[in-house]
């Protein structure tokens, strides 16, 4: 027969509250992740629980690095640091999500030439063939009527993949290969665009770059570990919150018996963001 009543539930609770790595747990990876969804400057268009769930494996895993790490450098990692690591790892899928349906990012949003091509392609449940048709076609017509100098640079550069190795086959310097691609990229968009105004090149290629294999969140919270353990001499008093004359678990049971932050703050002359800073981390 299934465990019941108050022990099942104590083992429960004990089992989410298990620490993981360096004193923390699942409920504080939730809680953590919950903060770092709400509190995230960039959100973009993801709502709060694939935020929240994003932050959330971001920070698991790099608790996972850190399990065999008995002695991390400048001492284990704080809720602050677990904290930018959600933050991160929100910016980045917001990033990736608003690139591949093709808005700019930021407030003031536009759309850019990716935006057709997931709104007319990737999200279109019976993509019409003819815009496929249509460009090899028009590939085809642009090839043949290209100087033999331009195809002959841009041929070498998708064979080979790389700029410096293109170079080197023909015999030219780095520079002189970049400046001759540019020019043949233009002559390319001056045929496509068949007498109009071509427009720029855009877009960044990046063939033959090595990729970076460690996280930035880790680079970023590892140097911050560092710089505050440089720093022995600094008082550990200096970040502690102003005394308000009411402690921060008596306005997190106000919040949650249904007053609003604004409610609150008013009662303390302080402002919405001062009380909603001290109770999102009790939440």
């Amino acid at each position: 027969m299934p465990a019941s009543g108050p022990d099942h539930a104590l083992t429960a609770r004990d089992a989410r509250n298990e620490p993981i790595a360096h004193g923390f747990s699942t409920a504080d990876i939730d809680d953590i992740a919950a903060l770092a969804s709400s509190t995230v400057r960039w959100p973009g268009r993801l709502d709060w629980r694939t935020r929240a769930e994003v932050a959330w494996s971001a920070i698991a895993e790099y608790l996972v690095r850190l399990a065999d790490d008995t002695d991390p450098a400048g001492g284990p990692p704080t809720r602050r640091d677990l904290t930018i690591v959600g933050w991160s790892a929100i910016g980045e899928y917001a990033r990736k999500d608003d690139s591949f349906r093709g808005f700019n990012w930021g407030y003031e949003s536009t759309s850019t030439p990716k935006f057709e091509r997931y709104w007319a392609l990737a999200a279109n449940p019976s993509p019409c063939p003819a815009n496929g048709i249509v460009e090899r076609r028009a590939l085809a017509q642009i090839w043949a009527a290209l100087p033999e100098k331009h195809r002959r640079i841009l041929l070498a550069l998708a064979e080979l993949g790389h700029y410096a190795e293109a170079a080197e086959a023909l015999g030219l310097t780095r520079g002189s290969f970049y400046a001759l691609v540019s020019r043949a990229r233009r002559a390319f968009l001056a045929l496509w665009h068949e007498g109009e105004t071509p427009s720029r090149p855009w877009g960044h290629d990046v063939r033959g770059r090595k990729g970076n294999t460690k996280a930035v969140t880790v680079i970023a919270v590892r140097q911050r570990v560092r710089h505050r353990a440089a720093r022995p001499d600094r008082s550990a008093n200096s970040h502690a919150k102003r005394d308000i004359g009411v402690p921060d678990a008596e306005l997190a049971l106000r919040y949650k018996a249904g007053e609003s932050y604004e409610a609150i703050a008013a009662t303390l002359d302080l402002s919405a963001s001062a009380i909603r800073s001290r109770v999102l981390p009790l939440l």
